[in-house]
C-alpha cells in the first residue's frame, strides 16, 4: 500500500485517537475519526473503507516502517494500544520508513497553511523532528510554488468552513477599480486556486439571475457569518465540473466551451505536448519544420488570451476569427510600446 499524503493523515488521526485514553474506541468511531480528518482536507466526505482501515493498522502493526504498533482489540470490539504510553511518534523508524515519510512530510509541509490539518499537522511535525534526528538534515527535497505573505492566506479558513458547512458570509470586497471596500452578502460555493491566488467562487445575494461572482481573496478585508440571511444553493454551478472546460477562473454560467485552434513553433511544441494548455489539449497536425496545431474545448477568456500570449511569437491562435483578432490586437499593441 503506497504512503500517500491521505495515508499519512489516517495514520495520525488514528494514532491520536488511540492515544486519548478517556474513551474507549470501536471500528466505527476510528473509521469516523479518520473520515472527518480527510474531509477536514478535501472539503467533501469520502467515507474510508473497513478495508482501506485494515490496512492501515496493518501498516501501523507492520515493521515495513518501524513501528510494530502494539494494537490490541478488547473484548472483540474496542481498540487500544497495549503499552498505554505508546505513539508512533516515540519510536525510531527503518530506512524504508524514513524514505516514505520524508516524501510524504515534503508534500504536507506545503499544507501548513490550512487550519483545518492543525491537529494532523501536529502529529506530522513530531515525525518531521524525528526524520531529522536520523538523517541529521532538515534539508527539504521539494520546494512547491507559493508566494509569502500572501494577503488572502488569512481568510482561507474560514472561507473554506463557510463553504463546507453552506454558510452565508459577509465579506468587505476592494476590487482593484474600486476607490473604496464595500460590504456584500455572498453564498459561498467553492475555494479556488490559480497560479498561487485563491479565489472565492459565490453569488451576490443581490444577483437577481443566476450567475456566479469571483473574488480574489487578497482583495478581501474581512469576513463574517451572515446568521440573518439562509445560505441559497445556486442549481446552475456545479463545483466539481464548473470549470472542467476552463482555464483560470474566469467563467459565468452562460459561457459555453469554443474550439480554439493554436499553432505552435518546433521550439516550443516539445514543451507543449509534455505540459497541455487544457485536458482537452489534442494535436491534429504536424507540420515538416516540427511545429504541430493543436486544438482545445475551453472558455475563451483573460487567462486563455494571457497563457498564449505568455508564448510571444512562438504561438499564433488560428481560430476562432474573434479570438484570433483579439490575440493579435493585444500584440500589437504591446509591438508599439517597443517601436
Amino acid at each position: 500500500m503506497p504512503l500517500n499524503r491521505s495515508t499519512l493523515i489516517r495514520i495520525s488521526t488514528i494514532d491520536k485517537c488511540l492515544q486519548n485514553h478517556y474513551r474507549r474506541w470501536t471500528i466505527n468511531d476510528l473509521i469516523d475519526a479518520c473520515t472527518d480528518a480527510l474531509a477536514e482536507f478535501e472539503g467533501r466526505i469520502n467515507p474510508v473503507s473497513r478495508r482501506t482501515f485494515q490496512n492501515d493498522l496493518a501498516l501501523m502493526r507492520s515493521d515495513r516502517l518501524g513501528y510494530n504498533a502494539p494494537i490490541v482489540v478488547r473484548e472483540n470490539k474496542y481498540y487500544e494500544y497495549e503499552d498505554p504510553d505508546y505513539s508512533i511518534t516515540h519510536l525510531p523508524l527503518n530506512d524504508e520508513g524514513l524514505d516514505a515519510l520524508n516524501s510524504a512530510l515534503d508534500i504536507l509541509r506545503q499544507l501548513q497553511g490550512f487550519p483545518q490539518l492543525a491537529s494532523s499537522i501536529e502529529t506530522i511535525s513530531k515525525l518531521n523532528e524525528q526524520i531529522s534526528r536520523h538523517t541529521g538534515s532538515k534539508e527539504p527535497a521539494m520546494d512547491m510554488e507559493h508566494v509569502p505573505g500572501y494577503k488572502g492566506a488569512g481568510f482561507i479558513g474560514s472561507i473554506y468552513e463557510a463553504v463546507r458547512k453552506k454558510q452565508t458570509i459577509i465579506i468587505t470586497y476592494q476590487s482593484f477599480k474600486a476607490r473604496q471596500a464595500e460590504t456584500i452578502t455572498v453564498y459561498p460555493y467553492l475555494l479556488k486556486e490559480y497560479r498561487n491566488r485563491w479565489f472565492l467562487i459565490g453569488e451576490k445575494s443581490t444577483n437577481r439571475a443566476p450567475q456566479v461572482n469571483i473574488f480574489a481573496l487578497d482583495r478581501i478585508h474581512s469576513v463574517e457569518i451572515d446568521k440573518k440571511h439562509p445560505f441559497r444553493k445556486c442549481v446552475d454551478f456545479d463545483p466539481e465540473h464548473f470549470f472542467d472546460d476552463t482555464i483560470g477562473v474566469t467563467k459565468q454560467i452562460s459561457d459555453k466551451a469554443r474550439r480554439v485552434v493554436i499553432k505552435i513553433d518546433r521550439q516550443q511544441a516539445p514543451y507543449v505536448e509534455s505540459k497541455p494548455f487544457h485536458k482537452s489539449q489534442k494535436v491534429e497536425q504536424r507540420f515538416r519544420d516540427g511545429s504541430i496545431q493543436i486544438s482545445l474545448k475551453v472558455v475563451i477568456n483573460n487567462e486563455l488570451e494571457r497563457l498564449i500570449l505568455g508564448y510571444g511569437g512562438h504561438a499564433e491562435v488560428i481560430a476562432p476569427p474573434e479570438f484570433r483578432n483579439r490575440v493579435a490586437e493585444s500584440v500589437r499593441i504591446a509591438a508599439s510600446h517597443y517601436q
